[in-house]
């Protein structure tokens, strides 16, 4: 018997020694443990952002904790998105509650209108490749888009990391991606992750790190990382990462090692992947664009936390330039940040965008969570690039949204059905 645990001892030694995955190395860093996919640990996330939905529900439990002193000085931040322009009293004085703690407790309130806060932390530089953040919002693994790992905490589990300074994980296993191939026209990252969703199903990366490895003549800019990155969560991932643009010797330092365990891999060649589109009511619901043609739609959303980049502008006025929006459609664009906003309108792109008929919002989270400035009534039908499409996400239960990349959304708000954007570039 004796014989039978030793061996066990040492066939586990040699599992722990091997190489480590991404999400393996973070932890690792944050517990100067050697963390491995499995182990429950206590750790100290890098940063952490709460937006004006949940912070005050955050704000509750934290005052119920007694008021504790704030463990995370100079490691939060609050961010003003989600409901905001403040469609009424009750969302104002959200915020104002946000502003008189962040005041009082020395958490920096970035200023409201700013952005929304996946994109704009990391155009702001606050979320850097490696590090590992939590947010109160589900599409924290947004952060995945610059090579740091992000998760989403509820507002509980939220006002005790501020009072004790951490918070429990599990270490999750990760599931890799390689990617291979280029583009083909009229498609973006959209519809990689909508491709991936369709072949592994909504919970096929159920609590686990998607990660993404570039071959040799494959690569993913920014914006193209933050639409794969933002919609993981809607595959179930727990975090995830992608390659930054960082150096070769840093990559290797963060991403996973070669002989890191890794549950699962799956090849992805971009070559092979044509416009895709996920139909009521899931994101997993993907069909072919050509399967959907012909759909009515009677609203176009464009612009979130994911692609209200300034690709996805470019992209969206690349079809309206020579067109305009169909009579019986609504078209609302949203730029994700003041600064790609103030880009657009230096490209001209808001000028094409007016000219053509669409209505151009402020940065805010605003329909896509079906909370103001654009929300469905009874039995309207939108087309979005936006990432999720849950009976009554975006408004009245009877109304129906598909998700799509912002070539295909812009042009079906020409046609006001859902068209190859062929048919009107």
């Amino acid at each position: 018997m004796l014989i039978f645990y030793t061996s066990l001892s040492i066939l586990y030694s040699k599992m722990r020694s091997k190489g480590k995955s991404a999400v393996e190395k973070v932890f690792s860093r944050l517990t100067s443990k050697d963390a491995r996919s499995g182990d429950f640990l206590w750790a100290s996330p890098d940063m952490v952002y709460v937006h004006d939905v949940l912070g005050p529900m955050m704000l509750d439990s934290y005052r119920k904790l007694g008021n504790p002193p704030l463990r995370y000085r100079g490691r939060t931040l609050f961010v003003y998105d989600h409901i905001f322009p403040p469609k009424d009293s009750a969302s104002a004085n959200n915020i104002l509650s946000m502003k008189d703690f962040a005041s009082l407790n020395g958490v920096e309130s970035i200023p409201a209108g700013e952005g929304i806060e996946h994109t704009l932390l990391i155009e702001r530089g606050d979320i850097k490749p490696g590090m590992f953040v939590v947010g109160s919002d589900s599409h924290t693994v947004t952060a995945g888009a610059n090579g740091a790992f992000g998760a989403g905490l509820g507002s509980t589990d939220l006002a005790c990391l501020l009072a004790s300074g951490e918070t429990w994980f599990m270490v999750p296993e990760t599931i890799l991606f390689r990617l291979s191939g280029k583009f083909n026209r009229f498609v973006t990252g959209k519809d990689v992750i909508l491709n991936i969703i369709s072949r592994i199903g909504v919970d096929g990366a159920n609590y686990r790190c998607m990660e993404f490895r570039t071959e040799s003549g494959t690569h993913l800019d920014m914006d193209e990382r933050l639409a794969i990155a933002n919609m993981t969560v809607e595959a179930g991932a727990k975090t995830c990462f992608l390659p930054p643009d960082v150096s070769q010797e840093k990559l290797m330092e963060i991403q996973s090692d070669e002989d890191a365990r890794i549950s699962e891999e799956l090849s992805v060649d971009l070559s092979s992947i044509e416009p895709e589109i996920a139909a009521p009511y899931s994101p997993g619901n993907v069909k072919r664009l050509s399967d959907l043609q012909g759909t009515r739609v009677n609203q176009v959303y464009i612009g979130n936390c994911a692609n209200g980049t300034l690709t996805d502008l470019k992209e969206a006025a690349e079809i309206l330039k020579h067109n305009h929006v169909g009579k019986d459609v609504t078209m609302i664009v949203v730029p994700a940040t003041r600064s790609i906003y103030s880009k657009a309108l230096d490209l001209g792109l808001i000028k094409i965008f007016l000219d053509s008929g669409a209505v151009v919002s402020p940065p805010t989270c605003g329909a896509c969570a079906g909370l103001h400035m654009g929300v469905l009534g009874h039995d309207q039908v939108c087309i979005s690039n936006t990432n999720r499409n849950f009976r009554g996400r975006m408004g009245d239960p009877t109304s129906k949204v598909y998700l799509a990349n912002s070539y295909v959304a812009a042009a079906a708000a020409v046609e006001g059905k859902i068209v190859n954007p062929l048919e009107v570039f």
